[in-house]
């Protein structure tokens, strides 16, 4: 935001909010260290190095003691408020942001738009930033940075308010602005190794997360060493990928004597193990299905254009005969085959002592797994949109999210896994039922979407209907409603596990809800999930 008062025009950039919950700055087990915390005698600013040698060392020293449980002086000229006290860290040394308040934190160095060298880093070095921000804490009427201070930190608001003021020159009154939960400053001081530009004073007892400027210059240095070391791996690389064409479609077949979604699926997800190379040096792929295979014949003729086309076949065939016949076709034209279900099938029969029934077709057992995932699916629909808040206490899983963010066909895919799934579709400004609050917050989960991609979806959805004039699909009017649903994560749920949903399906998507809430019964033993006794 930028305030323009003629010739002192004032860029107030550095405040602008950021999402974060209240719940990252008081992970489990640090609630005696935030009060028994002894005041040490304030140390000097720390300043960076010219060498590119001492950065990098500064990177792994930043993680221990140098960047932990220190005092940060105020050095600048005197600001309003309490003079010459220090920030204390929280925690202590050694301790840090759990999982959660981690990936919070990524996504809040991803929006700092004085940071654009961030924007080119890879995921692994911004988590790397995110794991290595400290924890300070500030009385009220303590002043946090000085404006013209020599302070190499930026900081983030994680609770409490702040007082933003900037001296004018002719001796008018300072520039005053207030600031909460998810302000940040000083991220042009800490890149630039430049003064504050503004004096920042706690209002009331404020928790920051700070980022210092030498974890901060040797992680982007990494970033680059790593960057040079792959372009030198594909430099050699180049002459082994000649061979590779972009225009090569490999085919693969899929063939079944029954609906081959099984098979169909096990491909799907093969193929993703490849999508880093697909349309570049492996080519593209196709595939082609072969359903309800009778006779031999065509397992024949089937083989014979899988050798016409270099195909892959990969088969679930339960018949016997149908299954020797098209693993001899093959043989015989040197056709590359997978039978996804002989090995395990080989196994079943040795394990259970008895051959394999040969019986195509799924029959579908009304069991009480059966039957729990109809009451799943009947829940789920009952209370879809926001609806029966009242039922709201029985789902397994609650998702929030704002209109179009994908919600019910994720609630519908959770539900035929079992899951009893519940959604609400937040509105700006509206406060949701107090249903939401009062049940079990560990079950709610947050949907994020960015605004670009919302309002295409929106627009799509408006078309259908012949409306294009609408404030519900007008991109200014989406990036207001993504920002206020943030503040809305940070106030009313900051323990909401938060799932980005934009380039995510809804596969992708239901995984790693799935993921998170076995994570918190332990490992995968501790998660795992018995079936009832198939007879």
């Amino acid at each position: 935001m930028v305030i323009n008062m003629g010739a002192s025009a004032m860029s107030m950039q550095a405040f602008v909010p950021i999402s974060l919950p209240v719940s990252l700055v008081r992970p489990a087990g640090l609630t005696t260290a935030l009060t028994t915390v002894r005041p040490v005698a304030p140390a000097p600013a720390q300043q960076t190095s010219a060498a590119t040698a001492g950065l990098a060392a500064a990177f792994l020293a930043a993680a221990g003691t140098a960047a932990r449980c220190s005092r940060t002086s105020l050095s600048g000229r005197a600001a309003r408020g309490r003079r010459g006290s220090a920030l204390v860290c929280c925690a202590a040394a050694g301790d840090s942001l759990a999982e959660q308040e981690v990936t919070l934190m990524t996504q809040v160095l991803r929006e700092v738009k004085e940071l654009v060298v961030l924007q080119k880093c890879s995921k692994e070095i911004i988590q790397k930033l995110a794991e290595s921000m400290v924890l300070v804490r500030a009385a009220a009427g303590e002043v946090i940075v000085s404006q013209g201070g020599l302070d190499p930190h930026m900081y983030v608001v994680a609770s409490g308010e702040v007082v933003i003021q900037r001296e004018q020159s002719g001796g008018e009154e300072p520039l005053q602005k207030g600031g909460a939960a998810g302000s940040y400053f000083g991220a042009e001081s800490m890149l630039g190794n430049t003064p504050q530009k503004v004096t920042v004073i706690a209002q009331s007892e404020c928790q920051l997360c700070r980022l210092d400027r030498d974890v901060f210059d040797a992680a982007i240095l990494s970033q680059n060493d790593v960057q040079e070391d792959l372009a030198d791996e594909e430099e050699e690389e180049e002459d082994d990928n000649a061979s590779c064409s972009t225009s090569d479609i490999i085919e693969v077949f899929v063939v079944s004597d029954s609906t081959g979604e099984s098979a169909s699926a096990s491909v799907r997800t093969a193929m993703q193990q490849f999508n880093y190379c697909s349309g570049s040096t492996c080519g593209v792929s196709r595939t082609t299905v072969f359903r309800f295979m009778k006779t031999e014949g065509e397992a024949r003729k089937i083989v014979a254009e899988a050798k016409e086309r270099n195909a892959l076949v990969v088969f679930t065939v339960m018949q016997t005969k149908l299954n020797i016949a098209l693993t001899a076709a093959c043989e015989e034209q040197g056709v590359h085959t997978c039978d996804l279900w002989g090995a395990l099938l080989t196994s079943l029969e040795k394990k259970f002592g008895v051959k394999r029934s040969g019986i195509t077709g799924r029959k579908q057992s009304v069991g009480d797994e059966y039957m729990r995932i109809v009451r799943a699916i009947e829940y789920t629909r009952k209370v879809d949109d926001g609806v029966c808040p009242n039922a709201w206490k029985e789902c397994d899983i609650m998702l929030i999210g704002p209109s179009r963010a994908g919600k019910t066909p994720l609630s519908f895919y959770l539900a035929q896994r079992g899951f009893k799934v519940a959604n609400y579709p937040l509105v700006p400004d509206e406060e949701p039922p107090k249903e939401l609050l009062e049940l079990d917050q560990d079950k709610c989960f947050a949907l994020m979407i960015s605004a670009d991609k919302l309002a295409g979806i929106r627009a799509e959805r408006m078309k259908q209907f012949n409306r294009t004039n609408t404030s519900y699909a007008d991109l200014s009017e989406i990036k207001k409603e993504v920002n206020w649903m943030k503040q809305f994560y940070m106030r009313k749920g900051p323990r909401w596990p938060i799932i980005d949903t934009t380039n995510a399906g809804v596969v992708e998507t239901a995984a790693r809800i799935m993921e998170i809430l076995d994570s918190r019964k332990g490992d995968s033993l501790a998660a795992s999930y018995v079936s009832p006794v198939e007879s």
